[in-house]
């Protein structure tokens, strides 16, 4: 292959990039989903995490309605729907959650605060997924977003 070359000419290129970007937005599309689920099934505990980490003191429609939302947005990443929004917004969020965590994950072995609490760290790997999601959204091939723009175009030829 010439160095002039489109790297997506290289064979089987775009089917393993496209695969795996199946297999990321697919897990951080549950992540998300686990979230928002969780707003429905125990919503004290949710209200309770507002309270603590942003210090919002949210009641039970909020919690219903921000859970919805999440739900929403979840299952969109995860079918791989307008994905310069939803991946953005999915980022965005992601990355709210992991400021407002931050003196537990500067801090995971609880030498400062005293308590361990290493689990938050997960959050930056996570961070991370988002970022290289969004990234490489364009390149997402087996994405909702791509099959509508093959369709359309099979059909504006025929």
């Amino acid at each position: 292959m010439k160095s002039t070359e489109p790297i997506m000419t290289e064979p089987g290129l775009k089917r393993r990039l496209g695969a795996a970007l199946v297999i990321l937005r697919v897990a951080l599309g549950v992540f998300l989903l686990v979230w928002g689920l969780e707003k429905f099934i125990i919503t004290p505990r949710s209200i309770a995490i507002y309270d603590y980490f942003y210090g919002i003191s949210a009641s039970d429609a909020f919690a219903y309605v921000l859970g919805g939302l999440e739900s929403l947005l979840a299952l969109a990443i995860m079918i791989g729907a307008l994905r310069r929004w939803s991946y953005g917004i999915g980022l965005l969020a992601h990355a709210v959650t992991t400021a407002a965590t931050i003196r537990l994950i500067v801090d995971p072995w609880g030498l400062i605060s005293g308590e361990p609490q290493h689990l938050y760290f997960a959050a930056v790997p996570i961070l991370a997924g988002f970022m290289a999601l969004y990234l490489l959204r364009d390149l997402d091939y087996f994405s909702f977003d791509e099959w509508r723009v093959r369709r359309l175009s099979r059909v504006r030829s025929s």
